[in-house]
């Protein structure tokens, strides 16, 4: 004990000096600019936490690896003065002390970023110029219980390192779709799954969260035990702490149907009373998932989708895919298999983008069976347009895609202790649509940026038009133009607010960790 206080009086003492330097010694200016140039928080955080702290310099292999480990390009042209790599929930707690006092104190140089996989495209949502990025990578363990009906995963794992070992044992938890796509921000941020018809959302399954807070205490989280920050965080995204470990529920799963169908593009007007009758929750078969993906290359489109069937016991095709699989194809890998080998193939088509300029936006369409086909035709065709449009566009790689999203699914979060996505103000069937753009030089970024606002606001349009605008918008998916946030409706937002006020008083998730989707507090 002697030791922690000496600890935290040595830390007071540090930050307090560089804070009050120039008052006290005014005659050494040099001396504060040197320490705010260098990091006063991260020479704190070098002190507290040796060996952990990377700094920007050639011979720091780890600050390097880390830089180059997001998937987009934006993110990797942030430069932060020096990233934490954090091995236990005590070294982030300790980083959350530091940042906490120093942020009080108005210490320039600490604000920061949190990250886990980093694959979120948006500029500044997972790394910061100037602060401080903890990266949570190294935080990566999967734990199963001992009854097999829970596993416990850090935040930083990707979904590659869990699976395989979830399949081994014939078990699968809800969670994400490419193998290469993080933990932590895809569950906090809602998490659509191959297993969402059966379970809903990623974030509906999680049985408890592990949080530092921003007073660097270290809390669980759950329906029994701070049930409202569990809520918040089921959705919330990087508002109120740092999740450190989510324990997920497990359920049995033996191999199951998927793959890919490639189909001639001149299918597409026999897929969209497709997608609309299979997203009615009338007739919604809970075992089926689907990715419709429109690529273009070259200006011209393509179709390729993602298709799921998680029954063990079904013959290839089952009813409700039967008319998918009928049409013409240009070829298939429709076969049996474990969640690990679907993960791995989608992960496959992301891997020529990684390293790119990247970008995505979303929108979200009330499904009518008699209205939405001929309306997703006309949302094609502004679509392709806009494809079209930026055909110049060095090494551009277009794609859109199309998702249920029934109220089936959404509905399941009611048993489970409820999230905050806004969802469960509404009664309609959904379809999720996502723009995915990669492309390669930063001259281009505000022509593609412009161009795609300009079609969503157009389909946007449309769809009110049509009646069949929905508000939501769904986080994982959202450009930094949107407000994904807002979209969960002003109930959910002020409770959220509230959370963040009782569980983080003086605003330091708001404040000082400026990148995501924030609470407008």
């Amino acid at each position: 004990m002697y030791s922690f206080i000496a600890s935290w009086a040595s830390l007071c003492s540090l930050l307090i000096f560089v804070s009050s330097v120039n008052a006290a010694v005014p005659d050494k200016q040099g001396i504060l600019a040197q320490l705010r140039k260098n990091g006063a928080c991260c020479t704190a955080l070098d002190y507290f936490l040796p060996d952990k702290v990377h700094f920007n310099i050639l011979t720091d292999a780890a600050y390097a690896n880390s830089q180059h480990s997001f998937w987009a390009a934006q993110p990797q042209s942030l430069t932060p003065t020096c990233i934490v790599i954090p091995t236990s929930t005590q070294d982030v707690s300790t980083a959350i002390a530091i940042l906490s006092i120093a942020n009080q104190a108005s210490i320039r140089g600490c604000q920061f970023a949190i990250r886990g996989a980093g694959h979120t495209p948006n500029k500044g949502a997972n790394n910061i110029d100037g602060g401080v990025t903890i990266d949570m990578q190294s935080m990566d363990q999967v734990v199963v219980s001992d009854d097999r009906k829970t596993v416990s995963i850090g935040p930083g794992n990707r979904w590659r390192n869990i699976y395989p070992k979830l399949d081994e044992l014939n078990l699968v938890m809800v969670g994400g779709r490419a193998s290469q796509v993080g933990t932590g921000g895809l569950v906090t941020g809602g998490g659509i799954s191959y297993f969402s018809g059966r379970y809903g959302f990623v974030c509906d399954n999680v049985k408890s969260f592990e949080v530092v807070l921003a007073n660097s205490s270290i809390i669980t989280a759950s329906n029994t035990k701070n049930s409202d920050i569990f809520r918040a965080l089921k959705g919330g995204s990087n508002n109120f702490g740092v999740v450190t470990r989510i324990d997920t529920a497990l359920y049995p799963q033996e191999k199951f149907w998927g793959g890919t169908i490639a189909q001639p593009i001149t299918n597409k007007e026999l897929l969209w009373p497709f997608l609309s009758t299979l997203t009615a929750s009338a007739n919604f078969d809970p075992y089926a998932a689907i990715i419709i993906n429109f690529a273009w290359l070259a200006g011209v489109p393509s179709i390729v989708n993602n298709v799921i069937y998680t029954d063990s016991d079904a013959t290839w095709p089952p009813p409700s895919l039967q008319p998918l699989d009928s049409m013409p194809k240009i070829s298939t890998t429709i076969r049996k298999d474990a969640l690990t080998s679907f993960t791995d193939e989608l992960a496959a088509t992301l891997v020529i983008t990684t390293g790119r300029l990247n970008i995505f936006s979303t929108l979200t369409f009330i499904n009518d069976v008699e209205a939405t086909p001929e309306f997703l035709a006309a949302v094609f065709d502004i679509v392709d347009a806009t494809a079209k449009e930026l055909l110049t566009v060095v090494g551009l790689i277009f794609t859109c895609s199309f998702q249920p999203i029934p109220r089936t699914i959404y509905a399941k979060s009611a048993g489970t202790g409820g999230n905050v996505l806004g969802l469960e103000r509404f009664d309609k069937d959904f379809i999720n649509f996502l723009f995915s753009l990669s492309w390669q030089l930063p001259i281009d970024n505000a022509r593609v940026e412009a161009a795609l606002k300009t079609a969503e606001a157009a389909i946007v349009d449309l769809a009110k038009r049509s009646g069949l605008y929905s508000e939501y918008v769904y986080l994982n998916y959202a450009a930094q133009w949107q407000e994904p946030v807002k979209s969960y409706g002003a109930q959910n937002v002020q409770f959220m607010r509230g959370v963040s006020k009782k569980y983080d008083p003086n605003g330091l998730f708001q404040k000082a960790v400026p990148g995501g989707f924030k609470l407008g507090i």
